[in-house]
């Protein structure tokens, strides 16, 4: 039985200089946190780490939530909008579009199956950890005036979450649903040999000759993925949506936008092919000491607060430190008491384009295997800052959201995204990995490692080193995925390539 007030205490350790020598300074701090099972004890390092330890799973994973939350609550906030889809309610009206495609990408699948992808007891850690996070809201919540600084300066409060919020797809990387849309656009105009001698396809050259039935003129001439876009975009305050006790000066606003707009145009002239990220391990034969090496280094955009957070969990079955996104339970990259794991970009293509006609006399069908077919809408409603609230309706096809209506051609287009499959929210079934003791299981926890595609690399106590590419792979019997087919049922997925199946490597 959970008692009621149970104990968290928090260490603070730190390295202090002074001109004389050094000396350690250490403050505790005992708090009463309704939830818990036992006493929870978090340690502060002098990198201001959390290394948790808790004689409960539960506890292991409500104080992660709870650590983090008190040490990152506006990154909180703000990646709870985005996977809400409620920023307007904090930017006004031009979030209302990035509001609209997040609902429409929004996972609406059973939860449980969802959960428990990602560990057997990912139901009850994703609970655990999501109760963490509320249980500091509320601490704070009576105390309002100790929000941090961020919260006063856009007149905002932290708001609950829920296991939606953590496994929201949005800050993943997904696919290349864009690529597609520029290569068809790009065989319209050229066809499809100029294409292939313009571009780099490795190892092998995909079918790019557009089918006869897909109209050029519509894919050119419209912003097909728009509501795409503005979901996947990246969050920019503006000076409007500071509060005007914080706003005094809007010359400094004026040149720091001027700043960040040419740092961006610099951004844009680099290739996407300039964009990437690098690991590698080496077997403990080749090093001096006989132990494994491993340098893992994913490209990320620098930003503050970091998109990495680090920790230590202890507890029943775990002993796991590292890094990963502060908003979802367990270490992305990291190691346990017998290996180490890293990551870095694998790219695979788990997105596909479609294209319908619709129905002259009813434009929420398509044509589907030669019937009309009813299109799924649900309505939801954006609340907005400073003005009223917007009505949306949401559209999917069998295949997926749809993200645009050519109304003079009758037609529309859909995403297929596997990541809105069970299973698909980025980084979380690092879980699994948390409690891998050998290669073996290493790779039976990457089997369920769909979002994103990934090189996962690993290095054990034994000397072991192993390579498994993850990402879930759709698999295409009669078209390439690197351009847009109709979506009249000849163009279909034929399930999924087991991650397994996909490349890997064990003590080469």
């Amino acid at each position: 039985m959970k008692s009621r007030f149970p104990v968290v205490r928090y260490f603070s350790v730190a390295l202090i200089f002074l001109f004389s020598g050094s000396a350690f300074s250490q403050a505790s701090q005992v708090l009463q946190v309704e939830g818990l099972d036992q006493p929870v004890e978090i340690l502060k390092d002098k990198w201001g780490i959390s290394h948790i330890y808790a004689e409960t799973e539960h506890d292991l994973f409500f104080a992660q939530g709870y650590s983090a939350a008190r040490d990152r609550l506006f990154q909180f906030e703000i990646w709870r909008a985005q996977a809400t889809g409620t920023t307007a309610e904090i930017l006004g009206s031009r979030a209302i579009d990035r509001d609209h495609g997040t609902r429409l990408f929004k996972f609406r699948g059973n939860m449980g199956q969802e959960l428990s992808h990602y560990h057997p007891r990912g139901v009850d850690i994703v609970g655990a950890f999501v109760h963490g996070v509320n249980a500091y809201i509320d601490e704070i919540m009576q105390n309002p005036d100790d929000l941090p600084l961020p919260f006063k300066v856009l007149d905002i409060e932290p708001r609950h979450w829920t296991e939606e919020v953590v496994i929201s797809r949005h800050q993943g990387l997904l696919g290349n649903i864009g690529l597609e849309l520029r290569t068809g656009r790009a065989v319209c105009l050229l066809g499809p040999d100029q294409v292939k001698e313009l571009s780099y396809f490795h190892p092998h050259e995909p079918k790019l000759e557009l089918d006869a039935d897909l109209d050029c003129d519509s894919l050119l001439s419209n912003d097909i993925l728009y509501l795409y876009n503005a979901y996947r975009g990246t969050l920019r305050f503006e000076p409007q949506d500071v509060v005007a006790a914080y706003r005094n000066d809007q010359a400094s606003f004026e040149q720091l936008a001027a700043v960040l707009d040419q740092e961006q145009r610099e951004l844009n002239k680099r290739s996407i092919d300039d964009i990437g990220s690098n690991n590698w391990v080496v077997s403990g034969e080749m090093t001096q000491d006989g132990w494994p090496m491993m340098i893992n280094d994913p490209h990320r955009a620098q930003a503050v607060p970091s998109l990495r957070y680090w920790a230590h969990l202890v507890g029943p079955g775990w002993n796991v430190i590292g890094g990963g996104e502060p908003e979802i339970p367990g270490i992305s990259i990291g190691h346990n008491e017998y290996g180490a794991w890293g990551l870095t970009v694998f790219n695979t293509d788990g997105e596909d384009l479609y294209a319908y006609e619709t129905n002259p006399d009813n434009p929420d069908q398509y044509r589907y295997m030669g019937r009309w077919e009813d299109m799924q809408i649900i309505e939801e409603v954006i609340n907005v800052k400073g003005s009223s609230p917007v009505t949306v309706e949401l559209r999917y096809t069998r295949h997926g959201p749809v993200t645009f209506h050519d109304d003079e051609k009758n037609l529309a287009y859909a995403v297929r995204p596997a990541w809105m499959e069970p299973g698909g929210a980025p980084y979380l079934a690092s879980l699994r990995m948390n409690q891998a003791t050998n290669w073996e299981e290493f790779r039976e926890a990457s089997n369920y490692s769909n979002i994103p595609g990934e090189n996962m690399i690993w290095a054990d106590r034994d000397g072991n080193i192993g390579w498994q590419a993850v990402g879930i792979a759709p698999i295409r019997r009669n078209f390439s995925g690197m351009v847009p087919v109709p979506g009249d049922g000849r163009y279909e997925w034929d399930g999924y390539l087991p991650i397994k199946a996909k490349p890997h490597e064990y003590n080469p």
